[in-house]
């Protein structure tokens, strides 16, 4: 099992970046001697000069690291792509560059490869590292979707699973593995997208090949620290755009529905965490462009309502079952932002 993970990289602290680079770097298999065969390190112009002379180090340090550098920054989607370009493995898989391996992932991808020689994809599930050290248990895939292959291992297929992906973010993109030359064939990541890239890739790889899953957490990713899903960016229209471009998407033309009720729950969950930021011009508008969506559901733009003036105390779960996330300073708008660049 050859495999090559494509690191993008933007102004990582160093220390980071070095964990996550060992992590993958020392996993060992007691079928493979060989380990991770390529780790592709794609620097998108980081203007830290200890990030690129950490990067300089590993590649220097390991024969197994290739260090490239974009002339600019071009975001995630456009990194993931470059590194793509010149993995040498027939598997490939990625890292985010603040993100660790968990022991036994690559022992556990390899036996499942082995298993079962037909799989295309392969993934587990993740967990939250928190600031202080410990894991925190991420939802997992649903059971009831898949076929049970062994204990911890389930096969999702066809339409349920493309759903799932489209749906929600059962699984990270850093928990997977994916034979290249499906990669190459869906045509890799969407350009342009920096918010949703990973589910977006996930979606339309289920079109083409099942998934076999482990439940066994086999990544850890970093919370609390400055990143993209911490960034104030993430609570513009633009975040949704992941939804624009699957519904362009050749793939994914069977599946306008579930692209529609996606977008619609990510619409009212962005309102609901503009609200929490402290944006309600904002939030309101995406609250009622969530309502145009579906304009039956003057229900729920009536809860939002009564969230937006506080009358009354009401549970923001009622009205969005997304995530809540915390964003770096954030903006306070009086204006709505870019929603029509969203559409």
């Amino acid at each position: 099992m050859r495999i090559s993970l494509v690191c993008p990289v933007y102004d990582t602290p160093p220390e980071l970046l070095r964990a996550a680079a060992h992590s993958v770097l020392s996993a060992t298999s007691a079928a493979s001697a060989e380990g991770v065969a390529q780790l592709i390190l794609v620097d998108d112009a980081s203007p830290s000069a200890a990030t690129r002379a950490a990067l300089a180090a590993l590649a220097e340090a390991d024969r197994r690291v290739l260090l490239l550098r974009s002339p600019r920054n071009r975001g995630p989607a456009s990194a993931r792509n470059l590194g793509l370009s010149v993995a040498i493995g027939e598997w490939v898989g990625f890292l985010d560059a603040d993100d660790l391996w968990l022991p036994g992932q690559l022992d556990r991808l390899h036996g499942v490869a082995t298993a079962h020689p037909d799989a295309g994809w392969i993934g587990s599930a993740h967990a939250w590292l928190n600031p202080d050290g410990g894991l925190e248990a991420a939802p997992m895939l649903p059971a009831a979707t898949g076929a049970e292959l062994g204990p911890g291992l389930r096969r999702h297929a066809g339409p349920p699973l493309t759903g799932l992906m489209l749906g929600n973010f059962w699984m990270h993109l850093g928990a997977m593995l994916a034979r290249r030359a499906l990669l190459q064939r869906i045509g890799g990541f969407a350009e342009g997208l920096v918010y949703g890239e990973d589910q977006n890739l996930m979606a339309r790889l289920s079109t083409v090949t099942p998934l076999h899953y482990l439940a066994t957490p086999g990544y850890a990713w970093r919370r609390g620290r400055p990143s993209l899903t911490s960034s104030a960016a993430r609570l513009r229209a633009a975040s949704l755009r992941q939804y624009a471009a699957a519904a362009r998407d050749p793939l994914l033309r069977d599946f306008r529905r579930e692209i529609h009720w996606a977008r619609y729950s990510a619409t009212k969950g962005l309102a609901v965490n503009n609200l929490l930021a402290g944006r309600r011009m904002p939030a309101l508008a995406l609250a009622l462009r969530a309502w145009m969506l579906d304009p039956r559901e003057v229900g729920e733009l009536g809860l939002f309502l009564r969230l937006w003036t506080g009358s009354g105390r009401i549970d923001p779960g009622r009205y969005s079952k997304a995530e809540g996330f915390v964003v770096r300073a954030p903006q306070q708008d009086t204006q709505p932002d870019d929603l029509r660049k969203a559409s």
